[in-house]
């Protein structure tokens, strides 16, 4: 990701010819992602015209602009009753940007599952054990997961170890139809430590949760997606309608935040 703002220029343009001590165009910015927070410092001037070098323009005071990928020079304009001064600062922008999903299978009897947290009213996973979990803006867009949405997992100081993710399918996955698919890959982040991932799959929700059959893979970076296999070939029996998944299981709770994505059957 590269996001960059380069000063340019400055100078005032005084039409009469007069010197006014003081009226000067002036501003600096704040930058999250692609969106610019304008704060104009200008001083002694009554109006303003930004001109945001993508054919866009602004009269506010203090404007906020998405941008596009690209280079940007802004200039603002700054007028009072006789004069008008210029300010400018160029912006490069080069963002990963994610990419709205619009499919997804949550139900075994329609196919493999394919999950991928369309928006924050689809089905989620529900968190148990004194902890919280919810469909949020992917935090970091990169070549692995390009996802606008994603499941979020906080590990809430002081929530049971136990603590976890779990949602019930509509049908269970039968494991003894020697058609189905019985390895998973899923994408997660961590955003404080690495840790382990358990996915669990039980018959049905507690209590009813034996048999079981759980598969463990490890995280090994921060602030970066990776995809983890959770290989069940060699179950050849029973149904499981839950799935369940723990991140950095039986450890005690301080506060650590992951996310997932793109729950696959395959």
């Amino acid at each position: 990701m590269i996001v960059l703002s380069t000063l340019q220029w400055s100078c005032e343009d005084n039409e009469s010819g007069i010197d006014f001590v003081g009226f000067e165009a002036r501003f600096v910015s704040e930058i999250n992602n692609r969106t610019v927070t304008f704060n104009n410092l200008s001083s002694e001037a009554t109006s303003y015209l930004w001109d945001f070098g993508d054919g866009t323009t602004s009269t506010l005071v203090d404007p906020v602009k998405t941008f596009e990928n690209g280079t940007f020079t802004v200039v603002l304009t700054a007028f009072n009753e006789n004069n008008s001064s210029t300010f400018e600062d160029t912006f490069v922008f080069d963002v990963p940007i994610c990419v709205e999903e619009t499919q997804e299978n949550t139900d075994p009897a329609n196919g493999d599952i394919n999950w991928t947290f369309l928006s924050e009213e689809d089905v989620i996973f529900d968190a148990f054990g004194n902890t919280s979990g919810a469909i949020v803006d992917n935090p970091v867009v990169d070549e692995v997961n390009n996802s606008c949405k994603v499941q979020q997992f906080v590990k809430a100081t002081g929530c049971e170890t136990f603590a976890g993710l779990g949602a019930e399918l509509d049908t269970a996955l039968n494991f003894a139809d020697p058609n189905i698919n019985k390895i998973f890959t899923i994408k997660v982040l961590a955003e404080n430590q690495v840790t382990d991932v358990t996915l669990r799959l039980e018959k049905n929700p507690f209590p009813d949760t034996e048999p079981s059959e759980e598969r463990v893979a490890n995280i090994t970076k921060v602030g970066e997606w990776e995809e983890l296999t959770f290989d069940f070939s060699d179950v050849n029996t029973n149904t499981f309608k839950s799935v369940i998944i723990y991140f950095d299981r039986d450890a005690s709770c301080d506060g650590d935040i992951y996310y997932f994505d793109d729950i696959r059957q395959q």
